[in-house]
């Protein structure tokens, strides 16, 4: 169970540390991306005619027990656990709006992938899918006036920065590549959440 959720939580961690410092952290965005994540999702899976509920949101400020097994914020800043349906959030990662909202996104586009009965252990597609489902909501938050336009430029180069993490274990290869990933971001934020089933 702790290798679904770590998987996951590595998809941004090590290779975005650079990006630290900047003034918007987790705690400001998560409350204000994620009230409006939860309703376009909701209103997504509706429209399909699916059912939805929330995800969880907890903070993770030191070692913690979870349902995927102990974590602490060596996770990165943020992972999701399909095993009980929650995003785990590191606070102490400073990066700015365009990156949480699409970091949120992404580990959202995993309790999607859940509630369409996709999720269980991660795979290269399934990564890469709920980049595209990050980009989707991107899109249409920026449309709406929830996020900056621009947000979808830095999401896109964020998910290619993301791109394989090859210093990982051989069993941990799952993030796909720079331009896969942000070409499924891409994919999404082009064409919406239908194109990413």
């Amino acid at each position: 169970m702790r290798k679904l959720l770590i998987m996951t939580a590595l998809l941004f961690g090590f290779s975005l540390a650079p990006m630290m410092g900047s003034p918007v952290g987790a705690q400001e965005t998560a409350s204000s991306v994620a009230a409006d994540l939860d309703g376009w999702w909701a209103g997504q899976l509706s429209a399909s005619g699916y059912g939805y509920w929330s995800p969880g949101i907890v903070e993770v400020w030191g070692y913690q027990e979870t349902a995927c097994g102990p974590i602490d914020t060596g996770i990165g800043p943020a992972a999701y656990c399909p095993v009980d349906g929650t995003i785990y959030v590191v606070p102490g990662y400073g990066y700015g709006t365009a990156e949480w909202t699409t970091i949120l996104a992404h580990e959202w586009g995993h309790h999607i992938q859940r509630l369409l009965g996709q999720g269980g252990y991660p795979t290269e597609a399934g990564e890469l899918q709920a980049d595209c489902f990050g980009g989707a909501y991107v899109r249409s938050a920026e449309l709406r006036g929830i996020i900056p336009q621009g947000t979808g430029t830095r999401g896109m180069s964020l998910s290619i920065r993301a791109g394989e993490l090859t210093f990982l274990p051989d069993d941990m290869d799952i993030h796909g590549t720079g331009s896969e990933r942000g070409g499924s971001f891409m994919t999404g934020y082009m064409n919406g959440f239908g194109a990413c089933l």
